[in-house]
């Protein structure tokens, strides 16, 4: 997947709301935080994003008289369950109920593909510190370009800020850098960056009663969220296929 840095995100949004990225404090870095993870699950939900889609073989267990899919649902949003490979094959979906997080088939077979996208992450660092001990799923903004924590950009060093959640058993000791060891980097997707731009913008307006303003980033953002469906459905080429069922 392409993806882009938050650093990005952060300094065109706050230039955009005309907020100087050379001021950025603590408070306006946490706004735009905020608002880019809200929008960004709204936006990873709105379609079948391709870069998202993760396909798994699973087994199919007799539970009582129901047929249940032993699925893990950290993999996760279930979309659709093939009979075969989609990837390798022609296949079929097939009808499924989802219920409790327990795949139940109306159909005998030994397995079965499911097709699922991935859970969209959640921006809650603050930057990051050398002093700290982080504790296991903490998150932390942290600049690979500049090796700091710093929210601006740092004169003679590329600005390639993250986000990165640690994932380590137990806590990492101060000075723990987050490119290195126990550390996860949040991908952002490249091509939701304009929309998270618009969509920031937008909600920035609306919470300081500028509606008019806020109507016309909105603006901005559909027409953002629909070049990114563009490029996935017709420059990528990316479409489900059409399934008949006989009844």
């Amino acid at each position: 997947m392409r993806s882009v840095n938050f650093s990005d995100i952060l300094h065109a949004s706050l230039q955009i709301c005309g907020l100087d990225r050379s001021l950025t404090t603590p408070e306006r870095f946490a706004m735009v935080r905020d608002l880019a993870s809200m929008r960004l699950r709204t936006i990873w939900e709105s379609n079948e994003w391709t870069d998202l889609k993760v396909i798994t073989k699973c087994s199919v267990n007799l539970v009582g008289e129901r047929r249940v899919v032993a699925f893990d649902p950290k993999i996760g949003q279930v979309l659709t369950i093939w009979d075969r490979d989609p990837l390798a094959r022609s296949a079929t979906q097939k009808d499924f109920d989802l219920i409790d997080n327990v795949i139940n088939l109306r159909f005998q077979q030994a397995d079965v593909w499911v097709e699922s996208r991935k859970e969209s992450p959640r921006l809650y660092g603050d930057s990051w510190k050398t002093d700290v001990s982080y504790r296991p799923n903490a998150q932390v903004y942290y600049d690979s370009g500049s090796e700091s924590g710093s929210l601006i950009p740092v004169s003679g060093y590329p600005v390639q800020g993250d986000f990165y959640v640690y994932t380590g058993t137990t806590p990492s000791g101060t000075g723990s850098i987050p490119t290195i060891g126990s550390w996860e980097r949040i991908q952002i997707p490249k091509l939701f960056a304009n929309a998270l731009i618009h969509g920031v913008h937008a909600d920035f307006r609306r919470s300081t009663n500028e509606l008019e303003a806020a109507q016309a980033a909105e603006a901005d953002y559909a027409k953002a969220l629909d070049s990114a469906l563009d490029q996935t459905l017709r420059q990528q080429g990316s479409t489900r296929p059409i399934n008949f069922r006989n009844y």
